[in-house]
């Protein structure tokens, strides 16, 4: 009997800040190993706090040359990127070159092409709107490089087929494999009786992230006679606007601007609440690290948000962009804190059973091996 082969992928990233697809990435780096896949990860720019964590844990990363194009000519460094690209890909023989977000696809497939890789996957992880500059030059950049594709991945029913919607020219081979936490990782949050309700959303300082609907929301729950706080953890460039935000509404007191964490875990295990106000979403993780520390949730109905908790066992499902439905919706919980116990024990279960670390790496290590043969260049 032979012993396994392990199938060799390259994840192409475009670097590794905190962020819920370079920490998926990282995540899946080191636990994809057991289940015969060897990743090994190519960041367009080298940096970022996840970099020291993935060197440590044994996997290997890669850099390119992208980072100099502030330096230089654009075209000539895009050029010096995909060779950079097809040289590793080439060298380390790769059997999967695996993408994730728009510079990485129109890149590292460009570059997996014309190294000869067999099997070239893109992923969708966040609403079309949100993957790159809405112009009609970058979108046909994205069309021309799904032709160059063989697969797709999405991280939720909603990416999947919004990507479908949007996209004429997407590869024919596509599924849904979800993002996974490791659960036993996260200390469950005990729900306070009395005092303020601690409310906490985790995510970059980011348009995307709707974080001043939270502010506003508070605002309308102080003002409602609600007991209330609320811990902003990331950073970003929104970050001035929300500072001043809060200041207008006169919630700074009550507004924790924490900065980014490595680690948030703390300030998940000391929240009563967790608020998520994206105005889009592919599939969350750190919805998904709420759920595992045990917290009820309060999340817009966008991306796959849904398809994470159940609305009315796990929390509740509001509209984007919709600050007084949010304060309703935490209103309405706080009124009793026992339930939102339950809520949160319902959410770490259901968690524990379908979006597990190890659930989320064998499904995909499922993919990469059982379609191992079946992709065509």
């Amino acid at each position: 009997m032979t012993a396994r082969q392990d199938v060799r992928v390259l994840s192409v990233i475009g670097n590794l800040m905190v962020g819920g697809t370079e920490s998926y990435v990282a995540r899946m780096a080191r636990e994809i190993r057991k289940h015969g896949v060897d990743m090994e990860i190519c960041a367009l720019e080298l940096e970022g706090p996840l970099l020291k964590s993935l060197e440590d844990g044994g996997v290997r990363v890669h850099g390119t040359p992208y980072a100099s194009r502030m330096q230089q000519s654009n075209t000539l460094t895009l050029i010096r990127t995909v060779s950079a690209i097809r040289r590793i890909v080439a060298e380390g023989r790769f059997d999967i070159v695996h993408t994730y977000l728009f510079w990485s696809d129109v890149l590292g497939v460009s570059g997996a092409r014309l190294a000869g890789c067999r099997r070239v996957i893109e992923s969708r992880r966040s609403l079309h709107g949100w993957t790159h500059t809405p112009s009609a030059f970058f979108h046909g950049l994205e069309q021309v490089t799904n032709l160059f594709a063989h697969e797709v991945i999405a991280n939720s029913k909603v990416a999947l087929l919004d990507a479908e919607v949007h996209e004429p020219w997407l590869p024919r081979n596509r599924t849904v494999l979800y993002n996974g936490v490791d659960v036993d990782d996260y200390r469950p949050a005990q729900t306070r009786l009395d005092g303020p309700l601690r409310i906490v959303t985790v995510g970059v300082l980011a348009p995307r992230k709707g974080q001043e609907f939270a502010i506003e929301a508070l605002a309308i729950l102080i003002r409602s006679g609600v007991d209330a706080i609320l811990d902003l953890v990331g950073s970003g460039p929104d970050e001035t606007m929300l500072r001043r935000k809060a200041s207008e509404a006169g919630v700074e007191d009550r507004v924790n601007f924490a900065g980014e964490q490595l680690d948030p875990r703390p300030y998940l295990a000391g929240a009563d609440l967790f608020l998520l106000p994206s105005r889009q979403e592919g599939f969350s993780n750190a919805l998904l690290e709420a759920m595992a520390t045990a917290l009820p949730i309060v999340a817009t109905d966008v991306g796959g948000n849904a398809e994470a908790f159940i609305d009315g066992e796990g929390g509740r499902l509001v509209p984007p962009q919709q600050p007084a439905a949010m304060a309703a919706a935490i209103a309405e919980l706080a009124k009793d804190r026992l339930k939102l116990s339950a809520m949160g024990r319902s959410n770490h279960r259901r968690v524990a059973e379908r979006f597990s670390l190890e659930a989320s790496a064998r499904n995909l290590a499922n993919w990469y091996l059982r379609r191992g043969t079946a992709a065509k260049s």
